[in-house]
């Protein structure tokens, strides 16, 4: 009794499992659009379908507005530069351009050697970067050396008026800076010739083979570099050509600096490739009125006066 009731139990499965079986093959059709339907109307969530940390959020840095300078845009932001420094109270020791902090901490660096005083404020540039306009001023010091110490700040001005100030390093040298600026005119700054100008980069490198050799050496970049007038610039071409997309996207114009001693703008250029950033100088001679140079990293006047 118990074996016929199992085996009818069985049975009755198998016969279920049957009839299922048919009536989903029969109405396949049906149930498949349904079942599309039903996940085409679903939302997934981004992050199951991307690592939201694997994202490159910044492929393309943020470039800065090029407008061009005349000469009597220049000639008043020189002005503003003069009353900056004009502004220094001598007697007092007190910068208008430098919070409390900064001012103590100037007084406490030139305090290191008994004598030191100040004996004049020299502005090295003009630049302008994401932040805003500023200019670079040398606080240039004499002592009972033949050595003169110099303080360099960074401060970013807007209406006759300091905004903001940066420390930015020390250096020594037996002769002041130069900047004739107020007596020079700024000619061409090449501002609105810099962004054409990494076009000729971009397409140099692209219509070339050497860009596409693995193993090409800066000797070879430095020949393409040549061929638009750029001289010692095959280690940076080179970097910035491994460094690029494929459509040469990557990168912008982030700043530039107008310095007359040399007479020079030099523009600083971000790339970034896989989250790393890559930086360059492009270099306008403004005496000659074209590119003369590329190099890796930002190359400030600043490092070298």
């Amino acid at each position: 009794m118990k074996k016929t009731k199992k085996r009818i139990i069985f049975l009755s499965t198998i016969l279920i499992v049957c009839i299922s079986l048919f009536t989903i093959y029969y109405n396949r059709k049906p149930l498949l659009k349904a079942t599309s339907n039903w996940l085409t109307a679903q939302t997934i969530p981004f992050n199951l379908l991307v690592n939201p940390n694997k994202i490159n959020k910044s492929i393309h840095p943020h470039a800065i507005a090029l407008n061009e300078i005349d000469n009597q845009k220049y000639q008043k932001d020189l002005t503003e530069i003069d009353n900056l420094i004009n502004s220094f109270n001598r007697h007092q020791q007190k910068f208008s351009w430098l919070s409390p902090t900064q001012t103590k901490q100037l007084q406490k660096r030139i305090k290191q050697k008994p004598h030191r005083y100040i004996s004049s404020i020299t502005p090295l540039l003009l630049g302008q970067d994401r932040t805003g306009q500023y200019t670079v001023l040398s606080i240039n010091c004499y002592d009972d050396t033949t050595q003169i110490r110099s303080y360099r700040y960074r401060v970013y001005f807007r209406n006759h008026r300091s905004v903001k100030s940066h420390y930015l390093k020390t250096t020594t040298n037996t002769k002041p800076p130069k900047f004739i600026g107020f007596t020079n005119t700024l000619g061409v700054s090449g501002i609105t010739k810099a962004p054409n100008f990494i076009d000729t980069i971009n397409s140099t490198l692209t219509n070339s083979d050497v860009a596409n050799q693995p193993n090409a050496s800066s000797h070879q970049y430095s020949q393409l570099g040549k061929n638009i007038g750029l001289k010692n610039s095959g280690s940076a071409l080179q970097q910035y050509a491994l460094n690029s997309d494929a459509n040469y996207k990557n990168s912008a114009i982030t700043g530039y600096e107008i310095s007359d001693v040399p007479r020079e703008t030099k523009f600083f250029i971000t790339q970034i490739n896989k989250e790393t950033k890559h930086y360059y100088t492009l270099i306008y001679n403004r005496n000659q009125g074209n590119f003369t140079g590329f190099q890796t990293g930002e190359r400030t006047v600043t490092d070298i006066k």
